[in-house]
This record gives structure tokens, C-alpha cells and sequence, in this order.
């Protein structure tokens, strides 16, 4: 069957390199997703204590705050590849040292934060450089039904690896998925090996140092009249939905009674409503409409939480969180899309990065905080609080939908632009399909 019939996901995997990439994507991925819940239930199983979930959480995610905006300012500068192949080498030796940690019986909650904190920095250098890829990996026209193809990529490692973790951890332990982990970033490392970019030229040097490049990206981002909003909106659903799901472990562990097999299934139902909604996206292969599908997926964003909070039966509860995960994919398909549809290519990196920075350290904050005040209150209220904030948000990006639509839905999207200081280096073209 050819790819066309796959509408816009077929269109994107006609691209070779693209198509190589998400091999090796999905497998790296996958083994990453199954790393995180075995932190997470590790975390838990050490302390019982949702504070210290938390701050686990918090050592995953935090490090992008220096991380992801040095590696915007690089991936404008070099040529993201070379960036990708260090990564997934050093990501892999660190699964593998949390591995032997984990066999050899002395891993303490302190030292599986640190070991987290050290993955944080990886990963922080690790996602805007991905982001970045995908401009050279495809044709302008399939940019968005890439973009969206990889959110299924990422939402269905979603659902895999959590899923394999629980009943991994059950059955073998947490150091077998580490060990599994280590392997999944060799094989991407193959894939990138595979991909066959044209020569591309050298890149003059920026003028400007490495803070004031970052600085610059920042200046843009804030003033584009599309770009800014929707960057707002991506801080309130990391702030407010996302701690929800890296608190999982510790709602499975209390509110539900459950254990590591429970925590994999809460966790792929989330994972499945993201992959479905994700995969309709990625079929429509459009950025038109993505701005209204942005605004009310923050409507189910807080029927979603409320109702969560809510539930004490497992079940129920996780069909919440299935209803999570297609409002979070939703909107965070929408507005990723929507940034690589409207950003200035000399920019590319470092409002990707920025982007990366609210999509991780966001999480980071509000599960930090939650932790903190479900340590006193209960876990259930703050996920009122955060349901209620997000009702607001909905209301005030409605009351802007149409601006929104006019700077980041259209093929020219200059009217929106922030001023671009000292002209960046423009990032290379997309290649065309072999």
C-alpha cells in the first residue's frame, strides 16, 4: 500500500531520512518512557513518600533550565547530528550505570536523584536538538504532518513503555528496564547513522556570545503576536495538567492501593488517548484549525483533572487520565506545530528550546509543588485548584482565538514576527525526499 493513503503520516514517512529517524525515535523513546517509570515507582518504593516522587520528578526535568537554552543557541550554530550521536552515547552509559546500581543492591533515593539529575542534563540538550532535526529531515509542505507524526511517535513510546516497565519491574526488576533503556538509545544511534543529510555549508559566527544569542531567541519569542500566547498556553498545561501524570506513582501507591503493574496500566491508558488523538492529528496533516483545537483541549484538560481528583476507584480514574492524555496531545501537538509553522528559520533552535525548557521545567515546578502540599493536604486538592486555573486559561486564549489564527494558522506569518536582532544564521533548508 503506498504511503499516501495515510494521509498526512504517510506524507511525512515519504521522506526517507524522516522515515529512518523514527525507527530509531521509537526505540529510543520507548526505553526512555520505561526508564521514567521505573524511576518513579523506585522513588516510591524507597521512601513512600509522595514529597520525594516528587523531587525525583523535579531532578528529571529541572537541568533544562540551563540545558535547553544552550542547546537552541547551538542547534543554530552547528549542525544538530553530531549533537544527537554525543547524546545518545552519554544517555546510554547513564542507563546503564543506574542499571548496575540497581543490580548491585546500594541505590539510595539520594543516588537515584543524582543519577535522575545527570539524565535531566542530557535531556535537556537532547529534545530541542530532536526538534530541530525534523526541519532538514522533510519538505516545507509535510513540516506539519512531521511535526505531528512525531507526537504520535513520542505518545505511543507513551504507552509501550510505562506498559513493559510495570510488568518488567514485576516480574524481573527495575534494573531489567534500565538495561533495556541503554539499549534502545544504540539503536537510534544506528538510525542517525543511517541518515544520509546532504553536505551542508559552514555557518558564519554569530556576533553575538552565547547568552546574548539565547537572550535574542527569548526577544523574538516574546514579541511574535502568535508566539507568545501559544507559548503561554504550553506553561499552564505544564504547570497545571502534566504534574498530575508524574504524580501517578504516588496516587497509585495511596489513593488506589495498587503497584508497579497498576502504575504501567494508569500509565498507558494515558498514553493510548494521547497516541489516538495524536494519530488523528498527524492524519490531518494541516496547521489549519490547530489553534481552536489548542484552546478547547484545555476545556478537557479540567474535566479530565476534576474528575481524577475525584475518583476513588482505579478504574474510573484511569479513564480520567485516558481523557488526560488526549487533551494533553491535543494541545501539545497543536502548539509545537504551530511554533515550527510560524518561527523564523534562524530562530528555529532556540524557540524550540524555549518551548523545551516551559515542556520540562514546568512539570518539574508543579510536581515539586504538589508533592509539597500533598505531603499535608492530601493529593486530591491541588488537582481542583490546578482544573479550576485551567477553566481560566481556556477563557482568556478563547477570547483571542482569532488573533491567534491569523499569526501562526497561515503560510505567511510575517505580520506576527518579533524583531530578529544581529540576523541569525539561517538554519538549512529542508531536504528533499529521496
Amino acid at each position: 500500500m503506498k504511503l499516501s493513503a495515510f494521509g498526512g503520516i504517510g506524507r511525512a514517512l515519504s521522506n526517507r531520512d524522516y522515515r529512518v529517524y523514527t525507527y530509531g525515535s521509537s526505540a529510543s523513546l520507548i526505553g526512555t518512557w520505561m526508564q521514567r517509570a521505573a524511576v518513579g515507582w523506585l522513588a516510591w518504593e524507597l521512601t513512600h513518600d509522595p514529597k520525594w516522587v516528587g523531587i525525583v520528578v523535579s531532578a528529571d526535568l529541572l537541568p533544562s533550565i540551563v540545558a535547553s537554552p544552550i542547546a537552541g543557541v547551538l542547534a543554530d550554530r552547528l549542525h544538530p547530528m553530531r549533537m544527537l550521536k554525543v547524546l545518545q552515547v552519554l544517555a546510554a552509559l547513564q542507563a546503564l550505570a543506574l542499571a548496575v546500581m540497581t543490580f548491585g543492591g546500594f541505590l539510595t533515593v539520594e543516588l537515584l536523584t543524582v543519577m535522575t539529575l545527570l539524565l535531566g542534563v542530557i535531556m535537556g540538550f537532547n529534545h530541542p536538538v530532536r526538534q530541530t532535526m525534523i526541519y532538514q529531515l522533510v519538505r516545507r509542505e509535510d513540516l506539519s504532518a512531521a511535526v505531528a507524526t512525531t507526537s504520535v511517535i513520542f505518545n505511543t513510546s507513551r504507552v509501550i513503555g510505562p506498559a513493559i516497565a510495570g510488568f518488567v519491574i514485576h516480574f524481573g526488576g527495575a534494573g531489567i528496564a534500565f538495561s533495556l533503556n541503554a539499549v534502545t538509545f544504540m539503536v537510534m544511534l544506528g538510525a542517525l547513522a543511517a541518515i544520509k543529510l546532504p553536505p551542508q555549508a559552514p555557518r558564519p559566527r554569530s556576533s553575538l556570545s552565547v547568552v546574548g544569542d539565547i537572550m535574542a531567541g527569548y526577544r523574538y519569542a516574546f514579541a511574535h503576536k502568535g508566539i507568545a500566547p501559544t507559548l503561554l498556553i504550553s506553561l499552564s498545561a505544564a504547570l497545571l495538567v502534566r504534574p498530575a501524570v508524574e504524580m501517578l506513582p504516588a496516587f497509585v501507591g495511596q489513593v488506589f492501593a495498587g503497584g508497579a503493574d497498576s502504575l504501567g496500566l494508569i500509565l498507558a491508558a494515558n498514553g493510548v488517548g494521547a497516541m489516538l488523538s495524536g494519530i488523528w492529528l498527524a492524519w490531518r496533516g494541516s496547521a489549519h484549525g490547530l489553534v481552536a483545537i489548542a484552546i478547547w483541549s484545555t476545556v478537557l484538560s479540567a474535566v479530565a483533572l476534576a474528575g481524577f481528583a475525584a475518583s476513588s476507584s482505579f478504574w474510573v480514574g484511569t479513564g480520567f487520565i485516558f481523557l488526560l492524555g488526549i487533551a494533553m496531545s491535543l494541545r501539545g501537538t497543536a502548539t509545537q506545530t504551530l511554533i515550527q509553522n510560524a518561527v523564523d528559520p534562524s530562530m528555529r533552535g532556540r524557540v524550540l528550546s524555549l518551548n523545551t525548557l516551559i515542556f520540562n521545567v514546568g512539570p518539574a515546578a508543579g510536581a515539586f509543588s504538589l508533592g509539597l502540599i500533598a505531603s499535608w493536604a492530601g493529593l486530591q486538592p491541588p488537582l481542583y485548584v490546578a482544573a479550576a486555573l485551567s477553566l481560566a486559561v481556556w477563557l482568556w486564549a478563547w477570547l483571542r482565538g482569532e488573533r491567534l489564527t491569523q499569526y501562526l494558522e497561515g503560510p505567511d506569518t510575517h505580520e506576527g514576527r518579533g524583531t530578529i536582532p544581529d540576523a541569525p544564521t539561517p538554519a538549512a533548508p529542508p531536504r528533499p525526499a529521496e
